[in-house]
């Protein structure tokens, strides 16, 4: 625990985004013809242009009433760290729901940062070893200690798209099936595993 905390300096907070700042810069990658960050491909400038569109639409994601009125209870700052990036699929179904569940509460600041530019804050916040994204990290906004993680999809979609690679699918028929699956569940699993997440959280700012 402790090195995750040192992962997590005031200079990687400053360089994220906040998730405005973030559909700006996946913009102006779409405008350029790339995506985001240090990785380059036609495949992943192509993908990105998909995303934006899907990123737009999820960020309507209707919220559960009761999940609104738990993050409104929340009276310590927190600070939602995202590692994204413009051409991942995961984070355009799920960051603009998570941002959108963000903005209900005055005590949570939500900010991005790019996997290809922190890898530090990546290699501690593995998934199976794995550096999948989207991955949120809670911290206490006033000291930085970890409150815990979520990511890069909710378990009910993360045993999908594990039944999905057992398939051998072509890269677009399995990013496909992966994005149509997620999308239909419209953000309804991501809040149902926010509703349990949020008070650990909450408690840990209180320690």
């Amino acid at each position: 625990m402790q090195e995750q905390q040192n992962v997590i300096t005031p200079e990687v907070v400053a360089q994220g985004l906040t998730y405005d700042g973030y559909q700006a810069l996946v913009r102006e990658a779409v405008a350029q013809g790339k995506t985001t960050g240090l990785e380059q491909s036609d495949f992943l400038a192509q993908v990105t242009k998909d995303n934006l569109e899907i990123m737009q639409r999820t960020y309507q994601t209707p919220l559960q009433q009761d999940l609104v009125d738990l993050v409104q209870t929340v009276t310590r700052p927190q600070l939602w760290l995202v590692l994204t990036e413009g051409w991942c699929g995961d984070a355009a179904v799920h960051v603009p729901v998570l941002a959108a569940i963000a903005e209900q509460s005055p005590n949570i600041e939500l900010r991005t940062i790019l996997r290809s530019e922190q890898p530090a804050v990546m290699e501690a916040y593995l998934t199976n070893g794995g550096k999948s994204i989207p991955k949120l990290i809670a911290l206490n906004a006033e000291t930085l200690q970890p409150l815990g993680s979520w990511g890069p999809r909710p378990q009910v979609l993360q045993e999908y798209v594990l039944e999905l690679k057992q398939q051998n699918l072509p890269l677009p028929e399995f990013i496909k099936k992966a994005l149509g699956h997620s999308e239909e569940n419209n953000g309804q699993a991501l809040q149902e595993e926010f509703l349990h997440l949020l008070p650990h959280w909450i408690r840990g700012c209180m320690a």
